[in-house]
């Protein structure tokens, strides 16, 4: 289960509060589940008017979660996805080797049947994909893509960030966009 706890969220939470959000942290059970799960298991604690309401964001599988629900869902007034995990029917043969064995068979074939070019076409509220400029090279790959084919958006690198939200670098960059 991924916690508040798990990382240092309440880093991130704190950003959103200083500029008059009211964030709410939503604990997902990441573990042995796939897209689908996640997906149920958010639309089950938001209804459609708070997903639309929202600055809806998330970090590396969640910002999967959170773009999925942005495109088949609804439209928040704006998403954050942190570190976009590059796992879609189109990453497929850049994923480097590995990846596969350490997220899951199962999980992976779930993946696998998301097309994100359709995925991204759906988006249209303001986006900004967030990427550690230390993290993998595919990672980098998938962001830039999302950069390109989702309307409106931007594309941030928290310079000296690996994969890690609640690093100094990460805190920056996200406070630097909110204007903190």
């Amino acid at each position: 289960m991924e916690s508040r706890k798990s990382r240092d969220y309440d880093a991130v939470l704190s950003i959103y509060k200083k500029t008059g959000y009211e964030p709410v942290f939503l604990s997902i059970d990441w573990k042995y589940k796939t897209i689908d799960d996640w997906l149920e298991q958010v639309k089950s604690k938001l209804s459609k008017k708070d997903i639309e309401g929202s600055l809806l964001s998330g970090f590396s599988f969640g910002a999967v979660t959170a773009l999925s629900l942005a495109g088949y869902y609804q439209n928040p007034r704006g998403l954050f996805l942190f570190s976009l995990s590059c796992y879609y029917a189109e990453d497929q043969k850049r994923i480097p080797q590995g990846w596969v064995k350490y997220i899951g068979k199962h999980r992976a074939e779930a993946f696998a049947k998301i097309n994100f070019n359709d995925l991204a076409s759906r988006v249209s509220c303001p986006t900004t994909i967030f990427l550690g400029s230390k993290e993998d090279p595919a990672m980098f790959d998938r962001a830039s893509d999302a950069n390109h084919k989702i309307e409106n958006s931007k594309f941030v690198i928290a310079e000296g960030a690996k994969h890690d939200i609640a690093s100094p670098e990460y805190i920056r960059a996200i406070g630097t966009v909110l204007r903190v």
